[in-house]
């Protein structure tokens, strides 16, 4: 093991700081950002990966802390370097730096910008959805795309949703496609995992919120209804939709006219325009005091 002096400039300030230099594959933490690539070790130690410069900084904006950052920069992005490292250390996060070898096969990206992030998840309990009253959140059912998953994360966040219902059968949040996708938003916004249909009919049951999915089925068009108060919005599966044992517990469901002969939307584009008519207007209402 040894260690490497490394030159911290944030605002006026050079500090000289001593950090531990990582040469070793089989180090502690190098093998556990290689676990952290699989499921099965996200869930047994509950962290997940992020890379990149811009996330490091989403998460300091974010007053994420306990994040052990391993580092290979290259001299241009020193100063901005910099700056994480000032606030990371606030933020009691672990900095170690890695040869540029090791990190190329610790990051998933072909361009990496020398940095890997192991984050906790943030904490959820699903006791918590038996009590939620007069708010929006998002039901996903088998959603499979990573990407899609992911924007559909940024967009519940960005939209005003209090918290992300996904059903068994959903690709994991916490992939490095969905996280990347995300741009941040997995820690914005409670995300709830891997429940069943009858605990999201124990959930109907007990919170009165109406469910409302997104389908053909049986659905008004959204052009229809000017404003809903609250509810659980439901989108399904990419290829299949809402699945029937969902739908039969739908208070109402909508669709989206299309034009030339369109057949559907993605669900993340479709998410998006219902949401932002919904939940984004009963949030100005509540800001401004009327809908604007």
């Amino acid at each position: 093991m040894m260690y490497i002096g490394v030159l911290m400039k944030s605002g006026r300030e050079s500090v000289k700081n001593r950090m531990e230099c990582i040469t070793s594959r089989t180090n502690r933490w190098v093998k556990l950002a290689a676990q952290l690539r699989k499921k099965k070790y996200r869930d047994k130690y509950d962290m997940f990966i992020m890379e990149g410069i811009r996330s490091a900084e989403d998460l300091i904006a974010q007053d994420i802390r306990d994040v052990i950052c391993l580092i290979s920069v290259e001299d241009h992005r020193m100063m901005r370097m910099g700056n994480i490292i000032s606030h990371g250390k606030d933020l009691h996060w672990l900095f170690l730096q890695v040869t540029f070898d090791i990190l190329k096969d610790i990051e998933n990206t072909e361009h990496g910008q020398g940095i890997v992030l192991l984050v906790k998840k943030k904490k959820t309990d699903v006791q918590e959805l038996y009590q939620m009253k007069n708010r929006f959140y998002i039901l996903l059912d088998s959603i499979q795309d990573p990407g899609n998953l992911g924007t559909l994360i940024r967009t519940s966040a960005a939209a005003g949703c209090r918290g992300i219902i996904l059903t068994e059968g959903c690709v994991d949040p916490y992939n490095e496609k969905t996280v990347r996708s995300s741009m941040g938003s997995i820690l914005r916004i409670p995300i709830y995992t891997n429940l069943s249909v009858s605990m999201i009919k124990m959930i109907k049951e007990k919170t009165k919120l109406p469910l409302i999915a997104a389908t053909l089925q049986n659905a008004i068009s959204y052009d229809e209804i000017d404003s809903i108060e609250s509810g659980i919005f439901v989108f399904g599966n990419e290829g299949n939709g809402v699945s029937d044992d969902i739908l039969n517990m739908t208070d109402f469901n909508l669709f989206i006219p299309l034009a030339h002969s369109v057949e559907s939307l993605n669900v993340s584009a479709a998410a998006a325009i219902i949401l932002f008519k919904y939940v984004n207007k009963v949030k100005d209402k509540k800001k401004y005091g009327k809908e604007i």
